[in-house]
């Protein structure tokens, strides 16, 4: 029977080998930059200021004027291999958020397919919720309907299985990070993540360079550590269409 999930996971499939694609260019073209100016025959220097205009402000000569917010940023030879890793850590970052974005946009796909697809499982749903599909809330809220619709599969496939990862820790962890990320400039509250080992284990398994001590941790990536959490977002997403599929004997083999 032709699996209708499937148009959703190529789609997400896409997505991740998108960022993949350009993160591979990006961390190949600003390395090689950073070897270029190691020699310390070259010289490097930029800099950057902001300026800024008033909307409601007064014209000069028919020109909206300008000002200067007093805000300016330079580099130097000297410091251009820290500026590099640093944007480098930020922008694998963002695509991790994005990433994550692609993950829930499949959750939120496949449970509306389910909705419509199994009147039981539909019925078993509050009848004080719309489940339209730009209705659908991501987040803990699909979460909870994929666990419900994985039923003892998603239990079972949790506990055993070949990463020895906890799909509900799983994406606790997935989901505080790209929060931290989108919402709080890649600042994480270690409170977040759960004070016990199986949980700080997985973190730091998952994100090497990131050690859960103090208050705060500011998130750090770089392109290994970005590119195997990619592939552990990839699988996880191919988990749950495997057991929706599997829920609803439809073919799931790649």
């Amino acid at each position: 029977m032709k699996n209708p999930y499937k148009i959703y996971l190529t789609k997400f499939f896409e997505t991740i080998t998108d960022f993949k694609h350009t993160s591979i260019r990006l961390n190949k073209i600003l390395l090689k930059d950073v070897e270029n100016y190691s020699d310390d025959r070259t010289t490097f220097f930029s800099a950057t200021t902001l300026i800024i205009q008033d909307w409601t402000g007064s014209f000069d000569n028919g020109s909206k004027l300008k000002y200067h917010t007093g805000v300016t940023k330079t580099t130097f030879r000297e410091d251009y291999a820290n500026e590099v890793h640093k944007v480098l850590s930020r922008e694998f970052g963002l695509y991790y958020s994005q990433s994550y974005e692609a993950l829930e946009t499949l959750f939120k796909d496949l449970i509306y397919i389910k909705i419509n697809a199994d009147e039981s499982f539909k019925n078993s749903l509050p009848k004080d919720k719309n489940y339209s599909r730009h209705s659908l809330k991501g987040g803990n809220e699909v979460f909870k309907l994929i666990q419900k619709a994985g039923k003892t599969r998603f239990q079972n496939y949790s506990k055993n299985n070949l990463t020895n990862f906890k799909f509900s820790e799983t994406f606790k962890i997935f989901s505080e990070v790209r929060h931290a990320i989108t919402h709080s400039q890649g600042v994480l509250k270690t409170s977040k993540i759960p004070n016990n080992n199986y949980y700080r284990s997985l973190f730091e398994y998952l994100l090497p360079l990131n050690e859960l001590k103090g208050e705060t941790l500011i998130l750090n990536f770089d392109f290994n550590t970005f590119t195997r959490l990619l592939g552990y977002i990839t699988e996880f997403g191919y988990q749950i269409f495997k057991i929706l599929s599997e829920e609803d004997d439809y073919e799931w083999t790649l």
